[in-house]
């Protein structure tokens, strides 16, 4: 979700609950005592409901994903809401659906690229990082800024699949 989509959807939120609000007052003039203190109880809970989807919308922007690729891969495009991203995945590579090991012929590295998208078909190289393609690794980008952002991935055309079942995108 974009900003102009998200403040849109919390104006939405808003004026729901304010029209929930208006009448719930409405009872509380002409009802009942037992009405008036389930229509408060309500009333609050309704308020604490709408702060906790706020709250948990803020921090949605973690990500979970697989990785496989041969020579170079985009990944897709994803918002992030905070200034700092990171990249973490732990990295196999296979040839023929074999495992390869580290201390083959093959290269060991793979670089991960992190690119915010500043236009329909346009986007500005963030940063750049090389990781092992036999084990754990992690990439940060900070101070990048909240917007649309992908991951572009590259190897060594040599034939290895690079694999991750375990990747996570996030930021922070």
């Amino acid at each position: 979700m974009n900003k102009n989509m998200l403040s849109s959807h919390r104006k939405i939120q808003r004026k729901e609950v304010i029209k929930k609000l208006q009448k719930m007052v409405k009872k509380l003039i002409g009802g009942t005592m037992k009405n008036k203190i389930i229509s408060i109880c309500f009333i609050v809970a309704l308020i604490v409901f709408s702060s906790f989807s706020l709250i948990v919308y803020a921090a949605s922007d973690t990500y979970h994903s697989t990785l496989a690729f041969q020579g170079e891969h985009t990944g897709q495009t994803r918002t992030y809401t905070h200034r700092n991203i990171s990249y973490a995945a732990s990295a196999y590579s296979t040839l023929g659906g074999k495992i390869v090991t580290a201390n083959s012929n093959y290269a060991k590295t793979y670089t991960v690229s992190l690119y915010r998208k500043t236009g329909w078909f346009i986007s500005e190289k963030v940063g750049s990082s090389s990781l092992s393609r036999y084990q754990f690794g992690t990439a940060s980008w900070t101070n990048v800024g909240a917007g649309d952002y992908f991951f572009y991935f590259t190897k060594a055309r040599d034939g290895v699949d690079v694999n991750s079942n375990n990747v996570l995108m996030e930021g922070y």
